[in-house]
């Protein structure tokens, strides 16, 4: 009987762990100004340093979204929705969603290795001794910088996969330039802007907290940095897929104009 139920008491001592983690965030981050260099840095290693590779997967997400919405909208005659769809699209789900997954895969995994490294080299240890809080030190600037760069680079990620997007369907396919944006302009609203900066802070700050909770659960040597960059990235891939199911529902939809002038 307590072999069917370790899993149930491994899940509610996880839940137990992380309840009393976000509580030690909650009151680190109340002096999070006094650590603004702090954030400063973590801004820009979370979201100037992801620049380039979010670039790259968005420029290439924009080409294949153009390719195949022409395609098949062209079955049935229809390739002036083109535009209007590949921006609904991506800035309601494909643009937060990506962005979150490719910044977890270069800075979530890298921090977690890095607190987990800290953690096992007694290192997070020394900063109790010398009364420096480790959640406001390490934690809160990290979650902060999280929070407020993913927004932004979710807007970029799908601005940049738009322009490819458009490149591929006008350039390659011949959809008229006009009728794209004409189209993406009917469609696309302050709604699917919600949703992608919504949709970001919330993963943002889902990609920081769950590296920094796996490196402080670290035990052990060398092996104990790669269980938790390893649980790091899976935990919250699988994290922003609930939470964009979660929002999806929740967040205003607005029904796009079917037809326009």
């Amino acid at each position: 009987m307590t072999t069917l139920l370790s899993p149930f008491f491994g899940a509610v001592s996880w839940l137990g762990e992380l309840s009393l983690f976000l509580g030690r965030l909650l009151q680190g981050a109340r002096r999070l100004p006094k650590r603004f260099d702090l954030f400063i840095n973590q801004c820009e290693f979370i979201g100037v340093s992801s620049f380039g590779i979010l670039s790259v997967a968005a420029v290439f997400m924009g080409a294949v979204l153009g390719y195949q919405l022409y395609t098949s909208f062209a079955l049935f005659g229809a390739q002036a929705m083109v535009g209007g769809t590949i921006g609904v699209s991506l800035f309601r789900e494909m643009a937060p969603v990506m962005g979150a997954i490719m910044v977890t895969g270069r800075a979530g995994a890298a921090i977690g290795a890095e607190v987990a490294s800290m953690r096992v080299t007694e290192q997070i240890d020394a900063l109790d001794v010398m009364g420096v809080d480790p959640f406001e030190y390490l934690v809160a600037p990290r979650v902060a910088a999280g929070m407020a760069m993913m927004p932004l680079l979710s807007v970029v990620f799908g601005a940049i996969a738009t322009l490819a997007g458009c490149l591929i369907a006008t350039s390659v396919l011949g959809l008229s330039m006009p009728v794209f944006w004409k189209t993406f302009r009917a469609w696309v609203d302050w709604v699917d802007f919600v949703h992608c900066v919504i949709k970001g802070a919330t993963f943002g700050f889902a990609l920081t907290t769950i590296g920094c909770f796996y490196g402080f659960r670290a035990t052990g040597g060398a092996r104990a940095v790669g269980l938790s960059t390893r649980s790091t990235v899976v935990a919250t891939c699988l994290t922003i897929l609930l939470l964009d199911y979660f929002w999806t529902m929740v967040l205003p939809v607005r029904a796009p104009k079917l037809f326009f002038h």
